[in-house]
């Protein structure tokens, strides 16, 4: 697989997506799902007045009618209180997937005015199939979409501007998933780096990789990779408003490990999903796309920063007991080789502070914890930050791009990251207690620090180890073979409310 062939398969118009388009009316739609809420019957029978048999919009439920060379499929999908950004979008991902098991020519899906963003991104998502990536892999037509409901009057309804950023973040996500799934043995920093520059070019985005003799008193983000073949790298992409740069910047900061073997002291049994340990560096990356797609505007200067490294067991490799210098300087007493992430993530804000001392936001996302995991399961992402404002906005944003997030307390107590001979260790003296939150609090003492407290610069984590999906399992809503691309909606809406 040739670095060309993987930028190929990031293109919509090569990942055999369906078209998908806004219409008022049924006429030759040969199969329609339409979501029903409890409750809803007489407002549904309106609507559909041919509906003979009983409805009741219950979860689960499932009621088939036909009209005029027409199947109608009624899916109960609950109280309307529950019909939240996350639901939506997974009920027109499986209505999607279910509707096209029998290749119609076109599947209608009824759908409101005020929840087109949602089915547009939901069926992008559901859409895109592993088996692109086979060698044999033969395209077949896909069934169109046509979003149905009365109240689409015209072709410039807000809807269609609404369709159009579903799309745009289904597009980011899928970028994302798509890399995820890239064996490791291709996806090397090296070939991974290239990528991004190739990328940016083509999406006119200013991309900076960090020369090598630069990178090289970085000695964190180095030490991860000492025992692979591949070295390190580091690669800044720069969005600025459209009135031009701001005087304040943010980082928003992605890992980037290709393959994490775990190090020296090894994952054992989990080092099969960790191919997938670079998705908060996709995630980035895939929001730089869907920004650039949508035409959003971000609130001040953003720095995309990724981070790219290999962890493995060669006679190089870094050890416990090991001590290596930061790029600002503090020394960091190696205790485990598998909290190898934060290193990268450290070296990354130092290079951040170092060359862009402007910046007052510094985000950071990765599959960092497995404490996170054990603290969350997979359904929320972990947040740890020192802005309660910020936290809150985080989780409401999330709440709206169905990226369910939880912040966790911000308090120094948990703070053990402590070492009797280095600036600090890279895990705390008890990690099986709050680890996710440790390792928020050990990215956080690499954050610049300002004299007065009002001036000190804005910093979250965002944890994904439990919401991405590493293992790939698929749901009704999204095919088995990819991760579930979480981070791009939250970020898109943090970095241009």
């Amino acid at each position: 697989m040739t670095i060309k062939q993987i930028i190929g398969f990031l293109e919509p118009k090569n990942q055999n997506l369906p078209f998908t388009e806004i219409r008022h009316d049924f006429k030759d739609i040969p199969v329609v799902m339409v979501p029903v809420v409890e409750e809803k019957e007489k407002e549904l029978r309106k609507k559909f007045p041919f509906l003979k048999e009983k409805v009741s919009g219950k979860k689960g439920e499932k009621k088939e009618a036909a009209h005029n060379s027409q199947i109608f499929y009624f899916v109960g999908i609950g109280k309307e209180k529950e019909m939240n950004s996350r639901n939506m979008r997974r009920f027109f991902g499986s209505a999607y997937l279910s509707a096209s098991a029998n290749k119609p020519k076109t599947i209608g899906l009824f759908c409101p005015p005020e929840w087109t963003k949602e089915a547009a991104l939901g069926v992008d998502v559901a859409a895109l199939d592993p088996a692109m990536l086979k060698p044999d892999y033969k395209k077949e037509k896909t069934p169109e979409v046509v979003l149905v409901h009365p109240d689409y009057k015209t072709k410039k309804a807000p809807a269609v501007k609404a369709m159009k950023l579903g799309q745009a973040i289904a597009e980011g996500k899928n970028l994302m998933r798509i890399l995820g799934t890239i064996p490791p043995n291709i996806l090397s920093p090296q070939i991974y780096a290239d990528i991004i520059t190739q990328l940016a070019k083509k999406w006119k985005v200013k991309c900076m990789r960090v020369p090598q003799a630069q990178l090289k008193k970085y000695g964190l983000i180095n030490a991860v990779s000492a025992g692979s073949r591949h070295h390190s790298e580091l690669l800044v992409l720069t969005i600025h408003p459209k009135k031009g740069k701001t005087k304040k910047a943010t980082a928003m900061i992605g890992k980037g490990l290709c393959y994490d073997s775990g190090g020296l002291q090894g994952k054992q049994q989990y080092m099969k999903f960790m191919k997938e340990d670079m998705a908060g560096s996709a995630s980035v990356l895939g929001t730089v796309r869907t920004i650039m797609k949508a035409g959003l505007e971000v609130r001040q200067t953003t720095h995309f920063v990724i981070g790219l490294a290999e962890s493995m067991m060669g006679s190089q490799a870094m050890r416990a007991d090991d001590v290596y210098t930061a790029g600002d300087g503090q020394t960091v007493e190696i205790i485990h080789t598998d909290a190898e992430g934060r290193l990268v993530l450290a070296d990354c804000i130092c290079y951040m502070k170092n060359n862009f001392k402007n910046t007052d936001h510094f985000y950071t996302i990765a599959t960092l914890t497995g404490s996170c995991i054990i603290a969350l399961g997979e359904h929320y992402t972990g947040i740890v930050c020192n802005d309660k404002e910020l936290g809150c906005e985080a989780m409401e944003i999330g709440k709206e791009v169905g990226e369910y997030m939880h912040v966790g307390p911000w308090d120094m107590d948990y703070d053990d990251n402590n070492s009797p001979n280095a600036s600090m260790a890279n895990l705390g003296e008890n990690d099986r207690e709050a680890g996710w939150i440790k390792a928020g609090m050990f990215l956080y003492r690499f954050v610049p620090k300002a004299k007065k407290e009002e001036d000190q610069a804005k910093f979250s984590h965002f944890d994904i180890a439990a919401s991405i999906d590493m293992k790939e399992q698929g749901k009704s809503w999204r095919r088995k073979g990819f991760s579930s691309g979480i981070g791009v909606g939250l970020l898109s809406g943090l970095l241009t409310r």
